[in-house]
């Protein structure tokens, strides 16, 4: 696989560089807000502003890409992105960030759509799944990496928005000099909401509740922190710790789903970060909470926080045909983005009533109603599926664009996915 990633390597280059700077601004904005004197229920809603320009990003991008091609939209998007960052430094105004939150939000769906599907294009056909767990794994990773830049401007926020500008803006160098052939423009994004309803009903439900987790993490947790007096390196490790624990358990609890139901190991993860999220909410008030406790809490909570919506993505597969995964991928992936946005501004009402501890009530919340809704259909509807007739789990790179469905192995019309198709009863067609 080595070897075929080497044709991908400036593209490659450019996602990492992309990486660190988005992945910085993801813990640095909200930081940079409550300094600046927004509330927490503005903070959530700018959180709301960037899942609501990401969805817009993944509808609107191949249609740009249509008319001037993949490497040009690249430098735009990047070049953009860069700009807004810096401005965002020099602005004060909730009204400003409302706005540059969305174009962002907007912006790096652009880019995502576009290395995704210049992946897609390039990739050997029996390489896609190590591909695709690479590119995932990689983007996790750089997040990671991406928290310890607060290291370097713990006291100086300007100095960090031109970090995080720096290295999106030499993100385009790579791409804009590659030898590579950019591939042909993409396809609009088809959403259907009804298919993946029919197909699975904790596809979309799951959608809903991880959004509603994920969207008030990443808008609120730096918040979180403030309030409870962490320092840059604390923040860092508390940030790199949620990311990482997501990245690492994605997989084992991913296989772990390809053997058993994936409604049960659902239910289980759910506890978990119910049970979790409590535990976060009860230390956190104590001494003790800042520093080591803190960051092994948020390893666990991240290992079951950010691992749901995978498991959920592939369980709506396994009642799919294999040419359905793409639009059923990207339906959730919508529903996931909306979710987020409107948890965002949720927890942002629990934070700005009740204190900052009060975001994991709310995450824990939404894992406890996601766990009962789980445990009701599973009881209701008995799927007749075995643990051989389970599609392959893949990794997901978090918040990702419908380009990366394309990339993934089982959306191939091949002989033996259509057979297995076929074979499977009406009852494996509708429900769960």
């Amino acid at each position: 696989m080595i070897r075929s990633l080497v044709p991908l390597f400036a593209l490659l280059l450019s996602d990492a560089l992309v990486l660190l700077g988005h992945g910085l601004l993801l813990t640095l904005l909200p930081i940079t807000a409550g300094s600046l004197g927004f509330s927490d229920v503005q903070i959530g809603l700018t959180g709301s502003s960037y899942f609501v320009g990401f969805v817009a990003g993944c509808l609107l991008t191949p249609i740009v890409l249509m008319r001037v091609g993949h490497i040009r939209t690249f430098a735009v998007v990047a070049a953009c992105y860069a700009v807004m960052t810096l401005i965002f430094a020099w602005s004060q105004s909730f009204y400003v960030w409302l706005m540059l939150r969305f174009t962002i939000g907007a912006m790096i769906a652009g880019i995502y759509m576009i290395i995704e599907s210049w992946l897609n294009e390039r990739a050997d056909p029996h390489l896609r799944g190590g591909i695709l767990s690479f590119y995932a794994m990689m983007n996790l990773l750089m997040i990671t990496l991406a928290q310890q830049l607060l290291n370097f401007g713990s006291s100086n926020a300007l100095f960090l928005f031109a970090l995080a500008s720096i290295c999106l803006s030499l993100a385009i160098i790579p791409v804009s000099l590659t030898l590579s052939l950019a591939p042909s423009p993409v396809k609009t994004v088809k959403v259907d909401f009804n298919k993946v309803w029919r197909h699975s009903r904790i596809g979309i439900l799951g959608s809903i509740c991880t959004g509603f987790i994920t969207g008030s993490f990443w808008s609120l947790a730096p918040v979180f922190g403030n309030g409870n007096g962490f320092d840059a390196f604390q923040m860092a490790n508390f940030m790199s710790a949620v990311v990482l624990g997501g990245a690492i358990f994605q997989i084992p609890l991913g296989r772990i789903s390809d053997r058993f139901d994936r409604r049960a190991v659902l239910i289980c993860i759910a506890v978990g970060g119910a049970l979790l999220s409590l535990l976060t909410f009860v230390v956190s008030s104590l001494p003790l909470y800042k520093g080591v406790v803190s960051t092994v809490l948020a390893f666990f909570w991240g290992g079951m926080g950010m691992t749901m919506y995978a498991i959920c993505l592939a369980h709506a597969n396994d009642n799919a045909k294999s040419e359905d995964f793409v639009d059923i991928g990207s339906a959730m992936l919508i529903t996931y983005g909306l979710s987020s946005a409107i948890g965002a501004m949720i927890a942002s009402v629990f934070m700005g009533a009740l204190g900052p501890a009060y975001l994991f009530v709310f995450m824990a919340l939404s894992f406890t109603a996601f766990c009962i809704i789980l445990i009701v259909r599973r009881k209701a509807h008995v799927l007749p599926l075995t643990t051989e007739q389970n599609e392959e789990f893949q990794a997901v790179a978090g918040m990702t664009t419908p380009e990366a469905f394309h990339l993934d192995p089982r959306s191939e019309l091949i002989e033996n996915a259509s057979k297995g198709a076929d074979n499977k009863t009406p009852e494996t067609q509708n429900g769960d």
